[in-house]
């Protein structure tokens, strides 16, 4: 499908690992295990001196200076790929993705096994908020250099954050495997497996504390992971170990004090909470807690307050409503139970026609595969018929229709629908391209392109789209630039190849 978006879990959340950031190897060093380029036999002296002093430079912090000498060396030698890679780790070291992605791009289309430039346009996809290109340009990452450690551990962290638990920990697990005293791979590790295999996540996240791991953070994933398991007294002793090297760690005090509530000691949850939400204001969860404790202690007008303030926070946390129609009840206040009450049966409707709404489109995903069109489309209505936000809905809709050779102004009005409800859905700004292209409406297509590649420069068919449209339309220096990133992304691509040779032959042409 498209995406444009246990009794301690239901009061804790997943477990997640405080940083899913793509971890990109030192500036100016290659990872063990990445595949270097090839050797520069024909790159000038003098250009391998610029590089080198373009190194020196950055590394003393002078990006200014390192950029000038990196291009001194290019001047020299246009196909030194190490000179484009070194020139993209200045610009993205001093935070201009756009720039340092146009690099990395170079040295792939110089050297197109370039593995430690790849995993750098990696790195820009995730700064640009392209998850779904990152995810892709990982996976050829680990697909070039199965070695590569430290890309297995980012690919694994990308796809835990694209809820993809058992791709994710499939790539960890190859991290733990190539680098098996890693403490930092095994705790990822750990946190992956607590979607998959609870117990195994408890004895991997055991042993990544044993390894080294003993931070914050490590002591709060094997608490979570222990309480997953029902073991309690444990996970209190964790999630202590946690607040002792770090007091501020709010979701620890938080799930401290859930533990603390499963035990039964309830004057010391309330006081976790209350340092939790002390900590962290805005945590709705141990807010909901909070209030969950307050009835169990019978204080009543504390819980109110504290469900309330969670519903202030998150709107749609039914679990706070029922909660508040409970408190309300006891209290008193009958007219006000009713009303939560009444909520709780509204959200809930709303999320089980958001899943009927899923179950459509799944559906109707695969009666389109089928052939089975008029099906198809029929599932996708009663879908936004049951959700009528869903974006996801009104996209498959849309292409469903486009496909099919159906109305070009239908399609379009439900990819629009898709942007009111997403205004990031670059996906959506593609088909409407892929639509006015169609509809023979060249330069409104071309546009939408544009947005596409602007939201998600590593998505490679939008790339592909605004590269054939604008090599269609004579705008050369543009169409390279486009053809480049192809190549980079797709370095087999014949066609992007000789329409990339072209486009910067007609350059060199035009008067």
């Amino acid at each position: 499908m498209s995406t444009c978006g246990s009794r301690i879990l239901q009061l804790l959340g997943p477990i997640l690992l405080s940083t899913l950031a793509l971890i990109a190897v030192g500036v100016f060093a290659i990872e063990p295990g990445a595949q270097q380029p090839s050797a520069q036999t024909t790159t000038p002296e003098e250009a391998l001196r610029y590089d080198q002093r373009g190194v020196n430079l950055a590394q003393s912090g002078d990006l200014s200076a390192a950029i000038q000498q990196f291009r001194s060396a290019l001047r020299l030698s246009p196909h030194y790929a190490q000179a484009w890679y070194h020139l993209g780790l200045a610009y993205d070291q001093a935070r201009k993705t756009d720039e340092a992605m146009d690099q990395f791009e170079e040295a792939l289309r110089v050297e197109p096994g370039y593995v430690e430039a790849r995993y750098m346009l990696a790195d820009c996809c995730r700064k640009r908020g392209d998850f779904a290109g990152e995810l892709e340009v990982l996976a050829q990452v680990v697909a070039r250099e199965p070695a590569f450690a430290e890309a297995h551990y980012n690919y694994g962290l990308a796809l835990k954050g694209r809820d993809k638990p058992q791709a994710a920990v499939q790539e960890l697990r190859a991290a733990v495997r190539l680098s098996p005293d890693n403490a930092k791979y095994m705790l990822a590790l750990g946190v992956a497996l607590a979607d998959v295999d609870r117990e195994q996540a408890v004895t991997v996240l055991r042993e990544a504390v044993q390894h080294g791991a003993n931070t914050a953070d490590a002591h709060y994933n094997l608490g979570l992971a222990l309480a997953t398991n029902g073991d309690d007294t444990a996970a209190e002793q964790e999630f202590n170990r946690c607040l002792a090297l770090n007091q501020q760690h709010g979701s620890a005090l938080r799930a401290l004090g859930v533990t603390l509530l499963h035990e039964g000691k309830l004057e010391q949850a309330a006081s976790a909470l209350r340092r939790a939400l002390e900590v962290a204001p805005t945590d709705a969860e141990a807010a909901n807690n909070l209030g969950t404790v307050q009835l169990r202690l019978k204080d009543y007008i504390g819980a109110i307050t504290s469900l309330q303030h969670a519903i202030e926070v998150n709107p749609n946390l039914i679990k706070a409503h029922a909660n508040l129609a409970q408190a309300y009840q006891r209290g008193g206040r009958q007219t006000d139970a009713q009303h939560e009450s009444e909520r709780v049966a509204s959200l809930t409707t709303q999320l089980r026609n958001r899943g009927r709404a899923m179950v459509e489109v799944q559906s109707a995903l695969e009666e389109f595969k089928t052939g089975r069109t008029a099906d198809a489309l029929s599932a996708l209505k009663r879908a936004i018929d049951v959700n009528p936000d869903f974006a996801d809905a009104h996209l498959e809709l849309g292409r469903t229709i486009r496909r099919s050779g159906g109305d070009a102004n239908a399609a379009i009005v439900e990819f629009r629908r898709v942007l009111r409800i997403d205004p990031e859905c670059a996906e959506a700004h593609y088909e409407i391209g892929l639509t006015l292209d169609g509809a023979g409406r060249k330069s409104e297509a071309l546009h939408e392109y544009q947005i596409a590649v602007e939201m998600a420069p590593c998505n490679l068919n939008a790339r592909k789209a605004l590269g054939q449209a604008e090599f269609n339309a004579g705008q050369w220096v543009l169409a390279a630039s486009q053809l480049r990133a192809v190549l980079a992304l797709e370095p087999e691509n014949a066609a992007a190849r000789r329409q990339f040779d072209i486009a910067v032959s007609q350059q060199k042409t035009v008067p």
